[in-house]
């Protein structure tokens, strides 16, 4: 009623407005409607009479079809229905060499379709053994196909074989874990029975065998073992499957791999020469950190030492070879009673300097990355950050430092974190198989204090945590972790990787942002399970190629270990068989249906000779502004030459 009543108004306006020039008036309701369909977006739509194009037979050329191509020529001989015949394999041709054999390295069925598809053909009819190894899943084009697709099977459906398509096991383990691998088996062509898998430990320690039923149709089967990490450092593991009589290859049947144990807590000795407030702070630091196993000791005389934590003196000292890490706090380098540090600082040992440093001996002028003397300097140092590390970030404010320890200068590979006044006061530098840190503060405790009382937040806590963990042997291991099944592929595989993100006490963490960086394409990553990513591409590239994944985990920037793949330029294909449960999905989901290729010399398909397409109009175009503009304008000279206006 509303619609009806404001249209009645519209009418009698114009008639108003002109009833002197009422041939006008169509002019400017012209414009007017324009104007309404374009605010509305209002598409017209026609329906129109087509005449239909003959389906379109597309025959697979590649090699994987030499022996069964002489069958499906013969029986394309004896098809009756009009059609237009194709054949393909990495490209599209309509001859074929009269006596010539399948030949191309790839099969791309997703190119094939998708080029006969433009031709608006009836149907397409798919004459194939499904094994498509080139570019995108014909699968991922099925919504841009709106024609029927009836694929033609040709190839051995019991071809038998028995592959190790996926193994997924974590990088890291913890002393007394128990480890779980997951083995993901694909089996085809047999007619039931059991297969058996094999997990064995390359020391003997770990042996299991577990059975499987094993598939006529290509069917997946997953299977768990679980392991004990008994033994710090890596331990390799053989997988392997029982062969089965007339598989069509034995190469994917083994898969061997290795995943490092480490200890759960990081063993860390505190070691001071003259308690002050900075052991305070670091003893408070070190007691929160639940990753870490600590002692504290303090040297009350000659031979005579305090256990901090208990308050007991004792005059033995702890042996170094148990402890990742050596924090020396306020000390005389000359007098410390170790003399296997040496040895130990080149088998891994930790080293983290802080407070009043003296005594320097030929070795420790040639391992700390800060060249210092014995003096103490005063002054207003407010430090800098040049590098991020933990949670110190370039362009934060930070309290400053008042004494450190006289600075001569850096060695040549130290890495300077912070400094203060163009000197050097946060560095680490590696030595051997360690990394020595030195942090060149005396007041370090009131540091912390003032941090604290400026920002509410204990700075120490964090840092001298991610500290100890970076400097012990388990922080050379990589917290990003790239893997990949198979190292070598050919051009038009998929290449399917794997990448694993770990917290700094490494347990994986999920939430990360990761990429690689493959031949000037970006390539994300996409979480799958917490801490577990998937990404993959199509190699279309041949050569030797180093990728590596890097990322953001929360506001940490990571960088994977680098991992090496051999793309080749010229695979041959070899017959693999009938992918049958591939053509029924790509058939069924186009709206078609799959037949065996005997089915073929009988197979009728009904070809109407006309259909209807909808057309759509859209008036959204430059077009209708400007037609608006010419209506209006003609009204207005019309109107001024009248005198109307």
């Amino acid at each position: 009623m509303i619609v009806l009543l404001i249209s009645i108004a519209a009418i009698g306006l114009t008639v108003l407005l002109y009833y002197k020039t009422l041939a006008l008036a169509p002019l400017r309701v012209l414009a007017i409607i324009l104007l309404y369909i374009l605010i509305t977006g209002f598409v017209f739509s026609v329906k129109l009479k087509k005449e239909t194009n003959p389906p379109v037979l597309l025959v697979d050329y590649s090699t994987s079809m030499t022996r069964y191509f002489p069958v499906a020529v013969g029986k394309i001989d004896r098809i009756e229905f009009p059609h237009s015949l194709f054949f393909f394999n990495e490209s599209l041709f309509t001859t074929i060499p009269e006596h010539g054999s399948p030949c191309g390295r790839f099969t791309d069925i997703t190119g094939a379709i998708s080029k006969v598809n433009k031709l608006q053909p009836s149907a397409i009819i798919l004459i194939s053994d499904g094994n498509h190894n080139f570019g995108e899943s014909p699968l991922s084009i099925i919504e841009d196909i709106d024609i029927p697709v009836y694929c033609f099977g040709v190839g051995s459906e019991s071809q038998r074989d028995q592959a190790i398509i996926e193994v997924l096991y974590p990088e890291y383990a913890f002393l007394g874990d128990s480890v779980q691998i997951e083995v993901i088996i694909q089996s085809q062509g047999f007619e039931g029975g059991k297969g058996r898998i094999r997990l064995k430990s390359i020391q003997e320690k770990a042996d299991q065998v577990k059975s499987f039923f094993l598939s006529d149709i290509k069917a997946k089967n997953k299977i768990d073992f679980w392991v004990y990490a008994s033994k710090l450092g890596k331990e390799k593991f053989f997988i392997h499957l029982a062969p089965q009589p007339g598989e069509e290859t034995y190469e994917n049947n083994e898969f061997e791999f290795s995943f490092n144990t480490l200890k759960k807590k990081i063993k860390v000795l505190y070691y001071t020469e003259h308690l002050s407030f900075n052991t305070k702070f670091m003893l408070r630091t070190l007691k929160q950190d639940n990753h870490i196993d600590f002692h504290s000791l303090a040297q009350i005389s000659k031979n005579n030492y305090l256990n901090l934590s208990t308050n007991q003196k004792r005059i033995t000292l702890p042996e170094l070879n148990e402890f990742n890490v050596l924090i020396l706090d306020n000390i005389n380098l000359s007098k410390l009673p170790w003399n296997n540090i040496e040895k130990l600082v080149q088998q891994g040992l930790g080293i983290l300097c802080m407070g009043t440093i003296q005594g320097h001996t030929h070795f420790w002028r040639e391992i700390l990355p800060i060249n210092t003397t014995g003096y103490i300097i005063k002054g207003d140092y407010k430090m800098k950050i040049i590098e991020p590390f933990s949670c110190l970030v370039p362009g934060d404010d930070y309290p400053p430092l008042t004494y450190i320890n006289r600075v001569t200068g850096v060695k040549e590979n130290t890495v300077i974190i912070a400094e203060a006044n163009h000197l050097p006061i946060i560095a680490y530098r590696s030595f051997g198989r360690s990394i020595v840190f030195q942090f060149n503060g005396i007041d370090i405790g009131t540091w912390q204090f003032l941090h604290l009382g400026m920002k509410q937040k204990n700075i120490l806590l964090y840092l001298i945590g991610d500290i100890i963990r970076f400097i012990s042997p388990a922080g050379k291991n990589k917290r990003l972790v790239l893997k990949s099944l198979h190292k070598d592929y050919n051009i038009g595989e998929t290449i399917d990787l794997t990448l694993q993100s770990f917290d700094r006490n490494f347990r994986l963490v999920g939430g990360g942002d990761f990429y690689i960086a493959f031949d000037n394409k970006r390539i994300p990553f996409f979480e799958d399970n917490k801490g577990i990513y998937k990404a993959s591409f199509i190699a279309d590239t041949s050569g030797n190629f180093k990728i590596k994944a890097s990322g953001k985990l929360n506001e940490e920037s990571l960088s994977s270990n680098e991992l090496e793949i051999n793309i080749s330029t010229m695979p041959i294909e070899i017959e693999q068989g009938l992918n049958k449960e591939f053509l029924q999905t790509l058939s069924v989901k186009t709206g078609g249906k799959y037949y065996s290729v005997d089915e073929l010399d009988t197979f009728k398909i009904s070809i109407p000779k006309n259909k209807h397409i909808l057309k759509k109009i859209n008036f959204d175009s430059p077009i209708s502004y400007f037609i608006i503009l010419c209506l209006l304008a003609i009204d207005w000279f019309v109107r001024r030459k009248r005198g109307v206006i």
